[in-house]
């Protein structure tokens, strides 16, 4: 082999590795960013909401869910965690921020660990996922409200609120799961 052929094999070869670093900066990026937004997300959705009890009800738990079916293992459960403690400092409710990054996350690590996430963004799996995650939230509530305020009887009152919270965020999961999926949003995203 000639001096120039070995030297254009190993230019050809440096450039093959930066192409594939370039791809995979470009991937991690991608998922910082997508990580940023469902995070934000989340926070704005569970920020508008409606005030009952010693808490709120909100939908930003279907994005928590979206983002976990989307995205790579911990960034839904960073998104969801993040985003749904930030709307508790945000919205005045600051001793909620670490019970809420806590269940926020079990939430998504549920979804991670339950449904089934290659294919459709909604199947059995995704469904029976929200399911357990909603009894999570209304369990998690409870507790943290007898922890802050005392009062096994008396913080049973804060579980109607959290139960419509989570249908309602699992319904509006379902809506946007079948809209993503008709539009085959998961393939055109994918990471």
């Amino acid at each position: 082999m000639q001096w120039s052929e070995k030297t254009a094999k190993i230019k050809l070869s440096k450039q093959k590795g930066v192409i594939e670093m370039k791809k995979n900066s470009d991937l991690k990026l991608r998922i910082i960013v997508f990580t940023g937004l469902f995070a934000a997300l989340v926070c704005v959705l569970t920020m508008l909401h409606i005030p009952v009890g010693n808490g709120y009800i909100h939908v930003g738990d279907s994005l928590i869910y979206l983002s976990s079916m989307l995205l790579p293992f911990p960034c839904g459960l960073i998104a969801g965690g993040i985003g749904g403690g930030l709307s508790d400092l945000f919205s005045g409710y600051p001793v909620y921020f670490l019970p809420t990054l806590i269940i926020k996350s079990i939430n998504s690590l549920i979804v991670y660990i339950v449904a089934k996430r290659d294919g459709k963004i909604i199947n059995v799996r995704s469904v029976l996922a929200v399911i357990l995650s909603g009894a999570v939230t209304v369990l998690g509530y409870y507790l943290v409200a007898v922890i802050l305020y005392g009062g096994f009887g008396s913080q049973l009152a804060t579980i109607p609120g959290n139960i419509i919270q989570a249908v309602g965020s699992a319904l509006i999961f379902i809506i946007l799961g079948l809209a993503f999926d008709t539009a085959k949003l998961k393939e055109k995203i994918k990471f």
